[in-house]
């Protein structure tokens, strides 16, 4: 299995290949690196501590390298995975952890090379989100993927904070990944033989006899083997269904709830982006549409309304109330998100009544014209051919 390492120079080049590759192989495992934990979250802290420290890690530190192998139902892949290197840190500058930075460094990674040549998360944002989670009908796959979620919004969001509460987040993130993302760390729990899963990445797969060849701790490796721990793990238990979805380690209380509530009515208003990049939407139950963004020709300041697509709620519930996402012409460059209360039943009717009645005239009209353009042309016809005297 070969690791590439995806810098400023191929990138374009190696998203396009990822892009056709998920046609074939639509399960995506995926890791990050950063730079560490500038709050320590005790091991048995309450949810709400852990996403608190969750959200001031992640807002204050950087990505270093994301990690992405592919695979498909089968357990099959192509053969490679990607690590994408980000040039946001600066270890001169930005806060860290440094036994983490010692242990990525020992590990193989350059921080100074990803800083002279690596991606820049403000400038690709809408092309990573378009390359790589615009696609639909796949799942995605994480070991105690809080953080990894954590920062691919923050990536997805230009760098933006993350939502003030966990409830926010989770909806956000199920917008990401449509639902569809695995932890195999909560998973391991209910699969006998593997200790609750309360034991790291390299252990369970060791228990699981899976087999790669890399550096550990490197975003690539470590997705290739969360990647491949997840599929012995369906193959033995079967567990990719919806009892595990949307579940991440150390914040299921929070996510359980998240998924009552969008199954018995609508959602509530979801955590908003800053206008003409793009929208995390709630949970789907229908494709979204392709996202308008600065870097692809459309949002940006000055473009007026930036039309999304309305949040789907729920198939069961009301669904008299949309969302769009709109500027608050105020000129401050502010967001808001404006509720638009559908046209009244009997409205709709009388104007579907109308368009049937407007179709019906313009179907008879067109009848009247070709039966009166027959008549004259026989009329024509018939002159053209009487003998002459």
């Amino acid at each position: 299995m070969e690791i590439i390492d995806v810098w400023e120079a191929n990138l374009l080049e190696q998203l396009e290949s990822i892009a056709v590759l998920r046609r074939c192989f639509p399960i995506v495992a995926m890791d990050t690196e950063f730079s560490g934990f500038l709050h320590s979250t005790p091991r048995h802290a309450a949810e709400e501590r852990r996403y608190r420290d969750l959200k001031y890690n992640v807002d204050n530190l950087c990505m270093i390298q994301l990690g992405i192998a592919l695979f498909d139902d089968a357990g099959n892949h192509p053969g490679m995975a990607w690590q994408i290197n980000f040039s946001d840190f600066d270890p001169d500058v930005d806060p860290c952890s440094p036994a983490s930075i010692d242990l990525l460094t020992n590990s193989g990674i350059d921080v100074q090379r990803n800083r002279r040549e690596g991606i820049s998360s403000v400038r690709y944002a809408a092309l990573l989100r378009e390359k790589l989670f615009d696609h639909h009908g796949g799942a995605f796959v994480t070991f105690h993927g809080s953080y990894d979620v954590g920062y691919l919004m923050k990536l997805l969001a230009g760098g933006r904070p993350l939502p003030e509460t966990s409830g926010e987040f989770i909806m956000a993130a199920s917008g990401i990944f449509n639902g569809r993302l695995y932890d195999v760390k909560y998973m391991a729990r209910f699969c006998p033989g593997l200790l609750g899963g309360e034991v790291g990445l390299m252990k369970l797969a060791s228990m699981l006899n899976v087999e790669a060849v890399g550096v550990a701790h490197q975003a690539g490796f470590d997705s290739l083997v969360t990647g491949l721990t997840f599929q012995e793990m369906h193959k033995r238990w079967a567990v990719m269904g919806d009892r595990d979805s949307m579940i991440l380690y150390g914040l299921e209380s929070v996510c359980h709830e998240s998924k009552r509530a969008s199954s018995l009515g609508p959602l509530r208003r979801p955590w908003t982006l800053p206008a003409g990049r793009f929208l995390i939407a709630p949970p789907m139950v229908r494709p979204p549409l392709a996202f308008p963004s600065p870097y692809f020709g459309g949002g940006g300041a000055g473009h007026g309304h930036v039309h999304l697509l309305p949040p789907a709620t729920p198939l069961i519930g009301r669904t008299d109330m949309i969302y769009s996402l709109q500027n608050d012409n105020t000129g401050t460059g502010k967001s808001v998100w404006k509720r638009n209360r559908r046209e009244p039943s009997d409205t709709r009717r009388r104007r579907r009544q109308q368009r049937d009645r407007a179709m019906a005239g313009a179907a008879a009209a067109a009848k009247v014209w070709r039966r009166e353009s027959q008549r004259w042309a026989h009329r024509r016809r018939r002159n053209h051919e009487a003998p002459r005297c």
